[in-house]
């Protein structure tokens, strides 16, 4: 107080003046910097949300191919198992008027002599190649779509440890590290969801499509025994008798294997069924 009295009014003008001049570029540097620092978070925040934007449509796209994709599996797998079941079930007492899938093959679903049953060897011989080139392609599709997987969570990894760089060198504030961390757990969990839908897809079809191969094989070699007059005669002598006579021994000789693979093509077939409803229902559930 004492010096403010002593020094002259010019003179604390002067210093005042000096004092302001100094304080204003100090005042711009702390407010470009404050500036520099929102502009900083607010872009990246912008290009972490772009990058899941990116994200979810690759997940619409996904889910999009899942089902064209299980619709044609699964639509090729069901005709197989009536092709099968047609050539084993006993020939219907009135005609059917839907089409049936083995129309236009010239088989005899009611052989008299094992040269009758040539063309069903034929067909069945073809499905199972078909059933085997089908599970080629699911397990190709499997492991595609594992290494997918793998890549899509080396990239949740590495945006995750790319927010944390971020809020430890004070280029992202809390608030933002939270809201970035939440969304991108959000997207993640959504992929793993769309994985174990697809494991589980693979799966079921893989366990109907070796049933339906192992019930094939065994309708093959039946035909061919009974074709080369090589069938068990004692079993063929059994199902005479259960069935009271009227029939080749030879063509008896089937009738065990054909009743068993219609029950395994009606069990398959209702699994199948489950499985289809059970995963349009899953890929309907809209995204949380």
């Amino acid at each position: 107080s004492s010096l403010r009295s002593r020094t002259p009014p010019l003179l604390r003008r002067r210093i005042t003046q000096s004092m302001a001049r100094c304080a204003i570029p100090v005042l711009s540097l702390l407010l470009a910097a404050h500036g520099a620092l929102a502009l900083t978070v607010a872009s990246a925040s912008k290009s972490g949300a772009a990058a899941r934007a990116a994200e979810w449509r690759v997940v619409t796209e996904v889910n999009a191919e899942e089902r064209r994709f299980w619709a044609s599996e699964w639509s090729g797998l069901e005709a197989d198992i009536k092709r099968l079941h047609d050539v084993a079930a006993p020939a219907p007492a009135k005609k059917e008027h839907r089409k049936s899938p083995l129309a236009g093959l010239k088989l005899n679903l009611e052989p008299k002599t094992p040269a009758d049953l040539l063309p069903a060897l034929a067909m069945l011989k073809g499905l199972y190649e078909d059933g085997k080139e089908r599970i080629g392609k699911l397990n190709v599709r499997e492991k595609d779509l594992k290494a997918q997987y793998e890549t899509k969570k080396a990239e949740h990894d590495h945006r995750i440890e790319a927010v944390e760089a971020k809020f430890k060198n004070h280029t992202l504030s809390a608030e933002w590290r939270t809201n970035e961390t939440r969304d991108e757990n959000r997207l993640w969990n959504y992929w793993e969801r769309v994985r174990e839908r697809q494991h589980k897809q693979y799966h079921t079809s893989l366990k109907i499509q070796h049933g339906t191969l192992e019930k094939t094989k065994t309708m093959i070699d039946m035909y061919e025994k009974t074709i080369s007059g090589k069938a068990d005669k004692t079993t063929v002598a059994k199902q005479l008798r259960k069935v009271g006579g009227g029939a080749l021994p030879d063509i008896v000789f089937l009738q065990a294997a054909q009743a068993a693979t219609v029950r395994f093509c009606e069990q398959a077939t209702n699994e199948l069924h489950g499985a289809q409803k059970e995963a349009q229902q899953a890929l309907s559930v809209e995204v949380e």
